[in-house]
């Protein structure tokens, strides 16, 4: 896009914004009061639209100082290399995926950016408050909690999830879930994270509108539209049906299979030197299908798989021993295991762009920040988006979020400024960056949607994946290293699951250990 269009998109954009804003702000005179919305929701009475069905905004709260001044609203930012990160992504995250959505200093051309700032404004004029950034410099549970020994108090946290679970456990975090002044029946929350991510009745992290990342760390599977379309005929010649020369026909009729993309993938595999053993676009080959080194792990959530689920009581079980998921990771040993399909070239982040951004590879998978920052801007040809695919025709598609060290939550840390503000505003952030035009919109539908997924076949899967997100907690404490092995499986010189389902007492005691410091975090294990 031009830059004057660009341009005249965000005048539009700030045009359709202000007054859906203004009709937010309250009269500035300091009461508890709401936004009049035709009586449907009173102040904190849990209502979430009003009467003609439109988002229920949070009541407008005059926040003030010790000193009857503007109220600071600390939070404590997962950061990038160039703010300063100093840690290692092996225990602090990856500085290379950071969060852009709380916090901006100054606007820009770019939709998110002007949404996150222009968002900002309103609710810092509204709300009588200033936002200031502590940016994450190393290990943010160890920050964490430091601040905490210091007495340092922080309104919020977005929190890289490697530290998370940590703070969970440890007494750093605040249970989100009994806050009075946070509404998480809100549709500006993630529902499924709500459910998912809580154990025992206790949440005290999750997603929302007010939280990209969550979407943008998935890793869909993505395809060179441009090689897919010079193999058609022999693809459909191979499978005998017209179908399967538009390959989002068969995301649609659900037809997008593991067993598809790798047939598919060999058809489009050119060894020009057969002597080396090995398929690599360096080399002058053309690759089918390049496999990223965490992607059996995005397979087999993709396939249907589970390693715990929440059951009816709030409580995690684990899953994973349940045939169906052991039948999935035995495929996925069979099948996507490098030792033995020596054809599938496998590596990490630097090696799948450079087979992929060059054009010579039909299929892989990337998460959608690297998408829409380096695929977006760096490719010479048509791309789409698609799903992991499917275990079997006919399932729904599932789009599990692997907690890796780029993925961040929201969080409030149990030493608050001020627990009723920190509540408040955490509501605050999750619905106005539900609005039309504000954060969530700028980050999925000016960006992904009508951007970065550029023909109508990835739009229609941007929202199978949005309305198909979901978490797993065992991902994100690891327990019975199930995660782990699922994980390695590309890689794996044998099945190492058996061995895992064999000792699963030890991740049961694990699971049970976490939930005991979850509900009660001063909780200290009998010697």
């Amino acid at each position: 896009m031009k830059t004057i269009t660009k341009l005249l998109v965000l005048l539009l954009a700030v045009v359709m914004l202000v007054p859906c804003l203004a009709a937010c702000g309250g009269n500035g005179d300091g009461n508890d009061t709401t936004v009049d919305n035709g009586g449907a929701n009173k102040p904190d009475d849990g209502e979430t639209t009003t009467a003609d069905g439109s988002v229920a905004m949070p009541p407008v709260v005059q926040m003030t100082d010790g000193n009857g001044g503007q109220y600071v609203y600390k939070a404590h930012k997962a950061s990038n290399a160039a703010e300063g990160f100093a840690g290692t992504a092996s225990t602090d995250g990856n500085g290379g995926f950071y969060c852009e959505d709380f916090y901006v200093a100054e606007t820009s051309e770019d939709a998110l950016s002007f949404a996150v700032y222009t968002r900002n404004q309103t609710i810092q004029e509204t709300y009588n408050i200033r936002i200031a950034m502590v940016p994450q410099i190393g290990n943010m549970y160890k920050e964490l909690n430091q601040f905490y020994t210091n007495g340092e108090k922080h309104d919020a946290t977005i929190i890289k999830t490697m530290s998370a679970a940590s703070a969970a456990t440890g007494n750093l975090l605040k249970d989100v879930n009994s806050m009075q002044h946070v509404d998480l029946t809100h549709p500006a929350f993630d529902q499924n994270s709500v459910k998912q991510l809580s154990m025992g009745g206790k949440l005290y992290y999750l997603s929302g509108d007010m939280n990209i990342s969550s979407m943008d760390n998935y890793a869909p599977t993505i395809v060179n539209m441009q090689m897919y379309n010079d193999l058609s005929e022999t693809i459909v010649d191979t499978f005998g049906e017209d179908i399967y020369a538009n390959i989002y026909e068969l995301v649609t009729e659900k037809l997008w299979t593991m067993d598809t993309m790798l047939t598919i993938a060999e058809l489009a595999n050119v060894d020009q030197n057969k002597s080396d053993g090995a398929l690599s676009v360096t080399k002058g080959d053309t690759v089918g299908y390049f496999m990223y080194s965490a992607s059996p792990l995005y397979y087999f959530y993709g396939a249907g798989g589970r390693i715990s689920e929440i059951d009816e009581d709030g409580y995690p079980e684990l899953v994973i021993a349940e045939d169906k998921n052991v039948e999935i990771y035995e495929y996925l040993i069979r099948n996507f295991n490098t030792v033995k399909n020596s054809w599938i070239p496998q590596g990490a982040s630097g090696d799948r762009k450079t087979n992929f951004y060059g054009g010579g590879t039909l299929f892989t998978d990337m998460t959608l920040w690297d998408v829409r920052k380096g695929l977006y801007t760096t490719a010479t040809f048509e791309y789409g988006i698609l799903p992991n695919p499917l275990f079997e025709e006919g399932n729904d598609y599932a789009c599990a979020i692997y907690f890796q060290n780029c993925h961040h939550l929201w969080a409030i840390p149990s030493m608050c400024g001020n627990e009723e503000y920190a509540g408040r505003l955490l509501q605050v952030f999750a619905v106005y960056s539900s609005l039309k035009d504000s954060t969530m919109d700028a980050y999925y539908t000016k960006t992904m949607y009508l951007t970065v997924a550029g023909d109508k076949g990835s739009r229609e899967v941007m929202d199978i994946i949005r309305a198909s997100l979901s978490y797993d907690i065992a991902g994100l404490y690891d327990w019975g290293q199930f995660m782990s092995t699922i994980r390695s499986a590309g890689g794996a010189s044998s099945n190492q699951l058996t061995s895992r389902i064999n000792n699963m007492d030890v991740a049961e005691e694990a699971m049970q250990l976490t939930l005991e410091k979850f509900k009660n975090p001063q909780y200290v294990p009998e010697e």
